[in-house]
């Protein structure tokens, strides 16, 4: 209590003193203010200052200070007017102490409004710039930021960026909740480029480590989280589950994000139950939410073989990516609105003539016209594949029936034959040989899986050219969900070399970069 007195005395006096005109003394705490993680304070000073008594110079960096105290209390800036005019004025002072800064704001605002070539530059701006002015804090920042955008096109620069921003930050010292998250930002980064999964692992335990020492709740849960997802990525469903239920305790069950990672944990460890409760007790907030709440609900609905529910929640998940693209049509309207008016009254400002005005409506008013079009064509689209579902309905829940009864009948004279030669080995144990499908049996458990599931093994071969004959065999016994146990029979190896294989795999089928593992990609291919 006696610190808070004593630092709202102390803004008093430095507001008292600001009011005789001295407007850069009253920018310049708020910039201390902000960098100290006091945002709302900087809010407050900069709230009472009339920018029309400023000079070109305040008022740029009144500009830049007001956006980096609204990134640092948590809003995205995704609204140009005060930082375009401080990188318009900062863009052409490149030594200038607040250049780096300036540069690296502009870059988040276009990383937030897809813009990722502008906002690679601006980051890579502030990075080399604040590398030569000792500011670590923007430089590590930066690099993170790079790496982000880049984990999409180059994987290898990503990592590099990454791991040089926990380096520079581990070197020079810095706050335990950043570590945190520099660490959790370079396992993510090794995970898009296939490195060993145990690698992302080891990182995202130290990143906990030093969660619990912040003692933060939220670090502590977030971190548990991404520890969840790279064991999930390991095909380890027990220690990703443990780690999930971690982060959901931690972060009190108040965030959607942290009870839908569970109950999808619990759907992969089959406690439907648990995969239930959990994800009743998670409030979406956002329509993309909604559409992970139905599309999760109708995966556990299909496991209970509740095809009323089924029909239910996907008609669910329809209605909300409806919702969600007639907004992103509205946002783009109103973004060209918003960009007339920009125009219009820049136009009128600068005194230009007439027939600039008239030039951006030419651009402006056929851009309503396509979105209008465009938003024509989607609801004509969605209402004929509507009828068309309808009518596929009925054929579709004929014939699901008779696939899953074929599919259990080759299931279980599989199952059947392992369980018969691992009774044989109880009386044998010299005997190994006595489980093996002939080609006879590899050719019905083909024609099975391609006369009932849809061309399975065709369109494998087709799809993945480099899969050999022995590589679809084994992938055939995936789709039938033989347990790792009883392939492990049929080849007479153990359950660890089938897991070994089945992540081995990744590589053909394309799935290096995915978070899918090959067992899940077979079974829903």
């Amino acid at each position: 209590m006696r610190k808070t007195t004593i630092s709202l005395i102390l803004l008093s006096i430095i507001l008292m003193v600001s009011c005789n005109g001295k407007h850069d003394a009253r920018i310049s705490t708020a910039l201390s203010l902000a960098d100290s993680d006091m945002a709302d304070s900087a809010l407050n000073i900069l709230n009472k200052i009339d920018r029309n008594e400023l000079p070109n110079s305040d008022d740029a960096m009144y500009c830049l200070v007001y956006t980096m105290a609204q990134d640092k209390s948590g809003l995205d800036v995704d609204n140009d007017s005060l930082i375009r005019e401080a990188y318009d004025w900062y863009g052409k002072k490149p030594t200038d102490t607040l250049y780096a800064k300036c540069m690296y704001y502009m870059g988040k605002y276009y990383a937030l409004n897809d813009s990722s070539e502008k906002a690679l530059t601006c980051f890579q701006r502030a990075n080399q710039t604040a590398k030569a002015q000792n500011d670590y804090d923007i430089q590590c920042l930066a690099l993170l930021q790079q790496s982000v955008i880049l984990r999409n096109y180059d994987v290898d620069k990503a990592i590099a960026d990454a791991k040089a921003a926990v380096n520079i930050y581990n070197v020079k010292g810095a706050k335990l909740s950043n570590k945190v998250y520099y660490l959790l930002n370079l396992a993510e980064c090794m995970s898009y480029g296939g490195r060993n999964p145990n690698t992302c692992i080891y990182l995202a335990h130290e990143a906990v480590k030093y969660a619990l020492q912040s003692k933060d709740s939220t670090i502590i849960s977030n971190s548990y989280q991404d520890l969840s997802v790279f064991y999930g990525i390991e095909g380890d469903t027990e220690l990703a589950l443990e780690a999930s239920k971690k982060s959901y305790v931690y972060n009190a069950g108040d965030n959607f994000s942290k009870g839908y990672s569970l109950s999808q944990f619990y759907v992969m460890a089959d406690s439907i139950d648990l995969a239930k409760k959990a994800i009743a007790e998670a409030t979406p907030l956002s329509i993309s939410d909604s559409i992970l709440l139905y599309s999760l609900k109708r995966t556990i609905a299909i496991k209970e073989h509740n095809w009323v529910g089924v029909e239910k929640f996907a008609d669910s998940t329809d209605f909300y990516l409806d919702k969600r693209n007639s907004e992103n049509l509205e946002a783009r309207n109103k973004y060209y609105s918003l960009m007339l008016q920009k125009e219009i009254a820049r136009t009128k400002l600068s005194s230009e003539s007439q027939w600039k005005s008239n030039m951006i409506l030419l651009i402006v008013v056929p851009s309503f016209i396509i979105i209008l079009l465009l938003s024509l064509v989607f609801i004509q689209k969605k209402k004929i594949l509507r009828e068309r579902m309808e009518d596929e309905k009925k054929i579709y829940q004929m014939g699901l029936n008779h696939k899953e009864r074929q599919l259990a009948t080759m299931r279980n004279f599989l199952l059947s034959r392992i369980n018969i030669v691992n009774s044989i080995k109880k009386i044998k144990p010299s005997d190994f040989s006595k489980l093996k499908l002939t080609d006879n049996d590899w050719e019905e458990i083909e024609v099975t899986l391609n006369s009932t599931d849809d061309e399975f093994v065709i369109r494998l071969k087709n799809e993945f050219k480099d899969l050999t004959q022995k590589d679809l065999r084994f992938l055939m016994l995936v789709r039938l969900k033989i347990p790792y146990e009883g392939i492990a029979s049929i080849y007479n190896i153990k359950e660890e070399s089938v897991k070994q294989r089945l992540f081995l795999f990744k590589k053909k089928l394309g799935l290096e970069k995915s978070k899918v593992s090959t067992r899940e990609f077979i079974e829903e291919y």
